[in-house]
């Protein structure tokens, strides 16, 4: 089976400040992280104020059930609800070695 990796490009909701979202952000990691098939995370701020978020999984089954899970999480509600819905995209794909 392939690695899959989650891919997250956002922006956020007008007024989010930057420390509530990175606060936000770390919050998230150890929920990931004890969830099955997780490998690790990374966050990042583009210039012009996009985020991406990209995690990696064992395989695409782990990383869908994942964000299923996730969803129901109060900790990841408070993070998902910092973004802007209307601008995000969510992809997964198959890790090509």
């Amino acid at each position: 089976m392939k690695q899959a990796i989650e891919v997250v490009v956002f922006r956020t909701k007008a007024g989010t400040k930057p420390e509530q979202l990175q606060s936000a952000a770390l919050a998230v990691t150890p929920v990931l992280s004890a969830m099955p098939g997780f490998i690790s995370r990374e966050f990042g701020e583009s210039e012009d104020g996009q985020f991406v978020d990209i995690v990696y999984w064992k395989d695409l089954t782990s990383a869908k059930q994942a964000a299923e899970k996730a969803m129901s999480i109060p900790v990841c509600g408070e993070f998902f609800g910092l973004i802007d819905q209307r601008q995000m995209q969510f992809m997964h794909f198959n890790k090509v070695t």
